[in-house]
């Protein structure tokens, strides 16, 4: 039903709700895309509570949602409810309920009036204003149906907040941009406003490695042979960028209690596999790409005698046992556990592999998460991309962004910074 007054919303409070956010539209970034009402499915009784914020359909509308904060509220699409200044501190991710049991996002197929009043007004950007509200129940009666899971997942805390926050963070900063360029290159994208494109980070990918891109961008794989990358530019006087230093390996040494030192990780390791304590150029490149084929396809009979990858071997295989016996493996960091359900045709190392994938993106989240604590207003994180973040800040502040990663970042993780005006020019 369509709530037409107040003693209706007092009603359902102290209510286990399944809450669904409409938005003025489904193309815009969450910056520019505020809620216009709510679909709230009482998980007991089944029945519906439609609010409209500022949908025409509604006669009574309030952007009051206090009411909430007496309800446990699962909710789909948290991130809208944040980027709107709402308290969501009762909530439950139901994106995240649905991926740490699945491990797989939940899709929904858009309304057929949607795909229609799409094409059919492609210059307006509040469609949703102009589909009615119990069209808007379907879709939210719908997910409720196929997506809430009641009984919390393991993982759930450490995602839906310390990940969550770390990758919200950024994501609201923005990347400032050079407009001309920028739209001579990508043309009338969502991603753009005013100044500035906004990126989203995926996280309910198979991996666990977030996927970021938004309005037909993937800023994941901007290129960096063409002009794409010089369209990004520093809003406060430089971009720095942190790049990790053989990020996978040294990981995976962090977990085996194997110690690279200062060595190169693949300088390091064509000594072993060439049997010499002076390696050659050639020989330390074909380490490194022998290196990735053991880590990601399996590491052969011959190379166990190198220290660490029998240590990685003993640890893939253990992952493996706890994988086939007790039906899931479980991360140290966040209790996120890849359950053996999930998989089909898997073996050893693919499962070694998303493990590690699952553990950088969490080892990063820390990482990011003490970051924050230490970093002036104006030295900000603006992209993540997996082994890589990049900072956007005033030039005089280079030594301090410097001096706080080497607090922040464990000595393990070497890295090394770059810098310039634009994303392209970094030196």
């Amino acid at each position: 039903m369509i709530i037409d007054s107040i003693q209706q919303l007092q009603d359902i409070k102290q209510r286990t709700l399944f809450v669904y956010p409409i938005q003025k539209d489904e193309r815009p970034h969450n910056v520019a895309n505020p809620i216009i009402g709510l679909v709230m499915i009482d998980t007991l009784t089944k029945q519906s509570y439609i609010l409209s914020i500022s949908h025409p359909e509604g006669i009574y509308q309030t952007n009051d949602l206090s009411f909430l904060k007496d309800n446990t509220i699962y909710c789909y699409n948290v991130e809208t409810f944040i980027y709107n200044k709402y308290d969501t501190t009762n909530f439950i991710n139901v994106k995240l309920q649905y991926y740490l049991k699945y491990n797989k996002s939940y899709e929904v197929d858009p309304l057929p009036i949607l795909q229609q009043y799409t094409r059919q007004y492609q210059n307006c950007i509040k469609i949703n204003e102009l589909i009615p509200l119990y069209k808007h129940e379907e879709v939210a009666r719908q997910i409720f149906n196929e997506c809430w899971i009641k009984e919390l997942q393991h993982g759930l805390t450490f995602y839906q907040t310390e990940l969550f926050n770390v990758f919200h963070n950024i994501e609201k900063q923005g990347l400032k941009i050079d407009t001309q360029p920028f739209t001579e290159r990508f043309g009338q994208t969502f991603s753009k406003v005013e100044d500035k494109c906004y990126t989203q980070y995926n996280y309910y990918t198979a991996t666990g490695r977030p996927s970021n891109r938004f309005g037909g961008i993937n800023f994941a794989a901007l290129n960096k042979e063409d002009n794409t990358r010089e369209c990004i530019i520093s809003e406060h006087g430089i971009l720095v960028e942190m790049d990790f230093n053989s990020y996978h390996p040294r990981l995976i040494a962090s977990i085996v209690g194997y110690d690279f030192g200062n060595d190169n990780v693949y300088e390091h390791l064509a000594k072993h596999y060439h049997k010499t304590d002076n390696p050659t150029k050639e020989q330390i490149i074909e380490a490194k790409e022998g290196t990735f084929r053991q880590l990601y396809g399996g590491i052969q009979q011959q190379y166990l005698h190198i220290p660490f990858f029998e240590n990685t071997n003993n640890l893939a295989k253990l992952f493996w046992e706890q994988f086939t016996t007790q039906g899931y493996v479980q991360s140290p960091l966040s209790g996120r556990r890849l359950i053996s359900t999930n998989y089909q045709d898997i073996n050893c190392y693919t499962l070694f592999n998303y493990f590690i994938q699952m553990y950088e993106t969490e080892s990063n989240v820390l990482i990011l998460k003490d970051l924050f604590k230490m970093l002036d207003d104006d030295i900000a994180p603006v992209l993540y991309t997996y082994d890589s973040i990049l900072f956007d800040l005033p030039k005089e502040k280079y030594n301090k962004l410097q001096s706080i990663l080497h607090k922040v970042v464990p000595k393990e993780f070497p890295f090394k910074l770059k810098s310039g005006t634009n994303y392209k020019d970094l030196q």
